[in-house]
């Protein structure tokens, strides 16, 4: 029998994050008041419910990572890049981050 791969997701502890082994996840939990953890079969799963668990505690909604704009690029180059996913233009970005900047600014 194969032994089946674990992801260790560490909800609450030194360091949260997804972790690929037990070897890494253990010293972060360990002796660790209040720690949260839990191990998966699949990285998707262990992604989605860290993030869950972000979105339930903070608010917060984590999304995919972003593709990227060549200027220089036919649409057909650009539709490549970006997996078929739609593009968001660099404008909408920047006034995504400089609101986030601002918020965050505002709750310290």
């Amino acid at each position: 029998m194969i032994p089946r791969h674990k992801y260790y997701v560490v909800f609450e502890g030194r360091s949260r994050g997804i972790y690929n082994s037990w070897e890494q996840c253990q010293p972060l939990v360990y002796r660790y008041k209040g720690a949260l953890f839990r191990s998966f079969h699949t990285f998707e799963a262990a992604q989605y419910h860290m993030n869950g668990y972000l979105q339930n505690k903070y608010g917060v909604q984590l999304c995919r990572p972003l593709g990227f704009v060549d200027v220089n690029a036919t649409e057909e180059e650009e539709v490549m890049k970006t997996n078929g996913r739609t593009r968001i233009p660099l404008v909408l970005i920047a006034c995504f981050v400089t609101t986030c900047f601002l918020c965050w600014i505002c709750t310290r």
